[in-house]
């Protein structure tokens, strides 16, 4: 691959050394040309601030100091709040962290990973296996992005599958240091599942299922973004619920505020999912593909009934949501209402504290419930955070109390 690898062995590298690596990194990885470019002008600052200060050594130390004097802030403060531009110049340091600690650079984003063609078919087979076996298309994506992920890294290191050890994986797993606790997490069971399936495929001769380890440093785990009741308010005030879009937007965004259903659930919510005679949505998650049934409060009864007869437009669509502009058929991806969500914070003056907007509506009901008192089994039913053994029949349990709990958006009718 030409990428010098001196993680293993601490070698010392030249920062001319470095610029080489991270040039042949950035033709092998295949990133998309504004990334590389990004990454080109953020390499070719530091390499200016190096030869300035007469460094001529690399060292992880060496970013942190550049980061600290260019900015006059600690690249490695998680509460320190970077602008666009900060974040830019600390992942180029992170990914050559990344080539002086592992030999090879991660990727900042999987919308960037390509799968190596040496694995292409493997990873189809496995994803097609796991398919036959009733997996969620939810959970089948989070495998082929994890996998993607680790592919690259065997490839980044010249392994092919059948040679995988077990330091391999080890030494995969320590690269991870810098994901969250729950990130890791879905990591490892991803990993070993497919080196399961691996070895009954006779791919590999040893199941290292039980060899991937779950490093035991992890970034701080942040809290969940949260809403105010008067943000909602404000958010809800700006919809102009007078045009088609208006009502459609304003009725989904209910559906996220008062009962925290995740953004690809509202946007697939179809309706033979909803029971107008027992007030009730019962909803498979796309997420999970499991069965999860919420109350159809009146707010949202009213404003789904307002869309349907003033607003939606003729389709043949199953869906309740529907694009307003042709073809009239489904909402393709969920990013869509958080996208929307967005641009109405932005009327009403709210700062875009996180990318996934939508789902921090989402905690803010889990947060809303537990301090009404609500247990925590029932809030885990209600979001849909089920074990495999929870149906319809126990979601049904929690429809009662999600009804009766004093959710402050749904009972103040100021809101809406």
């Amino acid at each position: 691959m030409g990428v010098v690898y001196v993680g293993a062995e601490m070698v010392q590298i030249t920062i001319e050394q470095m610029m080489n690596a991270a040039d042949r990194e950035l033709r092998r990885l295949h990133l998309s040309p504004r990334t590389v470019y990004g990454h080109c002008k953020e390499l070719r600052e530091f390499a200016d601030y190096c030869a300035q200060n007469a460094i001529q050594i690399y060292s992880p130390d060496t970013g942190l100091i550049y980061f600290l004097q260019r900015y006059g802030l600690d690249m490695a403060d998680s509460a320190v709040k970077l602008t666009e531009q900060q974040r830019a110049t600390r992942r180029t340091i992170r990914f050559l962290d990344d080539i002086y600690q592992f030999g090879c650079a991660r990727r900042n984003s999987h919308h960037d990973y390509k799968v190596p063609p040496r694995y292409a078919d493997v990873l189809e087979n496995y994803l097609n296996h796991c398919i036959k076996n009733n997996g969620a298309s939810g959970t089948i994506d989070v495998k082929r992005t994890k996998l993607k992920q680790f592919l690259c890294y065997l490839d980044g290191r010249g392994i092919l599958l059948p040679d995988i050890t077990a330091s391999d994986v080890s030494d995969y797993m320590t690269t991870l240091c810098q994901y969250k606790r729950a990130t890791i997490h879905i990591i490892s069971s991803v990993l070993k599942d497919f080196f399961r399936y691996l070895h009954t495929s006779g791919i590999l001769k040893n199941n290292l299922a039980g060899d991937v380890p779950r490093p035991k440093i992890y970034v701080e785990e942040s809290f969940p973004e949260t809403w105010t009741p008067e943000e909602i308010q404000q958010l809800l005030s700006v919809i102009n619920r007078r045009t088609a879009i208006g009502k459609r937007d304003y009725a989904m965004i209910l559906l996220a505020v008062l009962l925290g259903m995740r953004a690809g659930d509202i946007c697939a919510l179809k309706f033979k999912e909803i029971d107008w005679r027992k007030k009730v949505i019962t909803y498979t998650q796309q997420k999970t593909g499991k069965i999860n049934a919420l109350p159809l409060l009146p707010p949202i009864g009213e404003a789904i009934i307002d869309y349907l007869k003033n607003g939606r437009l003729d389709s043949d669509c199953d869906n309740v949501f529907i694009r307003h502009i042709h073809p009239y058929g489904a909402i393709a991806s969920s990013s869509t209402l958080s996208e929307t969500i967005k641009r109405y914070m932005r009327q009403a003056g709210l700062t875009i504290k996180s990318r996934k907007v939508a789902h921090s509506m989402r905690h803010t009901v889990a947060s809303t419930l537990l301090r009404n008192g609500v247990p925590l089994m029932t809030i885990s039913n209600i979001m849909g955070h089920d074990t495999p053994k929870t149906t319809i029949a126990y979601t049904k349990v929690d429809i009662p109390a999600l009804r009766k709990c004093a959710l402050s958006y749904g009972a103040r009718r100021d809101l809406l």
